[in-house]
């Protein structure tokens, strides 16, 4: 089996396989969230052994041949890495870097510490997305599927958000420890604690457009210019909303009691 083929089958044919049976076999007994959460871990399982049987079969990992690629570009593709550094020393950075290679293993350990968090961050979105997928064609196909809640009605589940901030604050202390190779567990908490919040962040956005009856373009346009202009505020808005559920507020106050 050459790397290709077994990228193909354990990044697109495994999980979806795992995916379209697990939902064949158990249909309404586990709910949305629990699916979720097995989709995610079944795209996660499958690429772990992906990187295993990478590493057993051409004798190191993939994430080796990555940085080879990459230094090698980096360091003789089209563009000149030593006008790079010039560059950055124009502007005051990478003063101690005397040769374009030093800055190249200076971007590849960057890359390294994001990685885990890619991994995690990767799994779920392919979970989730392939879990909408293969539910829609079961259901059009007549098997019982379980509901899914309007994109501006997510939630994290109950209970999970005060220990997923613990699980930051505990983060951040481990960092503030200086304890070795602690830096990437805090990188990869906190990038899967912000990407889950942002997500709940939009689906606040999301409620609110809607039920200020905004005209569904003006919804996307809107949504996508807060995205790109203040990205960074839709985490807190997604915490604040689990915290002290204000869509729920919302609905309870307006909503249910003028009847729509």
């Amino acid at each position: 089996m050459n790397i290709q083929s077994m990228s193909a089958i354990f990044f697109f044919v495994v999980p979806i396989l795992i995916i379209l049976i697990m939902l064949i076999r158990m249909g309404k007994r586990l709910d949305f969230y629990e699916y979720g959460l097995l989709s995610s871990g079944s795209v996660l399982l499958s690429s772990l052994l992906y990187f295993l049987l990478y590493s057993q079969l051409v004798g190191h990992s993939a994430f080796d041949t990555m940085w080879n690629t990459f230094r090698q570009n980096f360091l003789s593709g089209g563009v000149d890495a030593g006008q790079i550094l010039a560059f950055y020393h124009s502007l005051g950075f990478f003063q101690n870097f005397t040769a374009a290679d030093q800055l190249a293993e200076y971007l590849i350990l960057q890359m390294k510490a994001v990685v885990p968090a890619a991994i995690l961050i990767f799994s779920l979105v392919y979970g989730v997305i392939g879990l909408l997928v293969i539910r829609l064609i079961l259901k059009k196909t007549g098997h019982e599927m379980p509901e899914v809640r309007a994109f501006e009605d997510w939630s994290l589940p109950r209970g999970m958000v005060v220990g997923l901030i613990v699980l930051l604050l505990i983060s951040l202390l481990g960092g503030s420890l200086g304890i070795s190779n602690f830096e990437v567990v805090r990188f990869t908490i906190t990038a899967l604690i912000s990407f889950l919040f942002t997500v709940i962040g939009l689906s606040f956005l999301w409620f609110f457009l809607k039920a200020g009856r905004v005209p569904s373009v003006l919804r996307w346009l809107l949504t996508v210019i807060t995205c790109l202009i203040a990205g960074f505020v839709l985490p807190f808005l997604g915490m604040f909303d689990q915290l002290f559920h204000l869509r729920w507020r919302y609905r309870n106050k307006f909503l249910f009691k003028n009847g729509r």
